[in-house]
């Protein structure tokens, strides 16, 4: 049977056509990366105590941060850079699991010469990435922002809901999704249908925001835009959260699922809470 293709299937039909052809707002450079280098489109700025890296959505690059990422730099060292095969980064064999990205971050980091903490940014899969992240290195993180996340649980919920309109909105998105990226849904598919745990480990307890759309389309096209698949989606974010002793939603009705795009001063206050929140943590724990 055919399962359902999950929200970052959505940003890629709305988004990705014109992500690719963004350039991004930051200065970029071809950083040499890993044991057998290939070449990854980077670009670091600003100065600060904490490191905020970012991870864009399936099938965009780094261009999707470019409303975010420049104001950010006034305040802190903003990593931005497009995975392998994304934007003008050089592809590589591997196969692109989450694991494989996870490892091409940490080649990154390496490369830069990035120093914790950090606080990390992920749209949509991004989300999953940062999340793996942050599961494999806690002692590195200092805060997390999900954009409008994707979650493990989404499809079960959806095919719970309605199986019939997750199946057709699976065969709707599968015409829309260019061969090369292809192969990495297929290996992200049993994660998303949660047949397969994302990555191990347990996440850090450290600040943590959410921000959810929960914009409504007066005539959905997809089942994934009606409005019980939506308050599905913002319960399964809220859920996430209870595990974060400080842990916050931000809830718009004004985006879409590129909250980033459309109203990047909530992604921008949103990181700037987070910092002033682990400052105040390392505060008291130094008392």
């Amino acid at each position: 049977m055919k399962l359902a293709v999950p929200a970052l299937v959505l940003v890629f039909l709305f988004a990705c056509a014109d992500a690719a052809a963004q350039s991004p707002a930051l200065a970029a450079d071809q950083i040499a990366v890993g044991a057998k280098p290939y070449a990854v489109q980077t670009a670091v700025a600003g100065a600060g105590r904490y490191t905020v890296i970012f991870e864009s959505g399936f099938g965009t690059g780094m261009g999707a941060w470019r409303k975010v990422a420049p104001e950010l730099a006034r305040d802190a060292r903003v990593v931005t850079y497009s995975r392998a095969g994304h934007g003008s980064s050089e592809a590589r064999p591997e196969p692109r699991t989450i694991a494989q990205n996870t490892n091409e971050l940490e080649q990154l980091i390496a490369a830069q010469k990035l120093a914790p903490p950090f606080i990390l940014v992920g749209h949509s899969y991004g989300g999953l990435l940062m999340r793996a992240y942050a599961a494999r290195h806690p002692e590195q993180v200092a805060g997390m922002v999900l954009v409008d996340p994707s979650d493990e649980r989404f499809n079960a919920a959806l095919r719970k809901l309605d199986a019939t309109r997750a199946a057709l909105d699976d065969e709707q998105f599968a015409k829309f999704v260019p061969p090369k990226f292809q192969p990495e849904l297929k290996l992200l598919q049993p994660v998303l249908d949660g047949a397969a745990p994302p990555y191990a480990g347990k996440l850090p307890d450290v600040p943590t925001v959410v921000l959810t759309s929960v914009q409504q389309a007066e005539k959905p096209m997809f089942f994934l835009e009606t409005a019980d698949a939506v308050a599905i989606k913002q319960s399964l974010h809220a859920d996430f959260l209870r595990q974060f002793s400080k842990g916050s939603q931000v809830v718009t009705a004004k985006s879409g699922h590129s909250i980033q795009m459309e109203e990047p001063e909530l992604v921008i206050a949103a990181v700037r809470d987070v910092i002033s929140q682990a400052d105040r943590g390392g505060a008291q724990a130094g008392r």
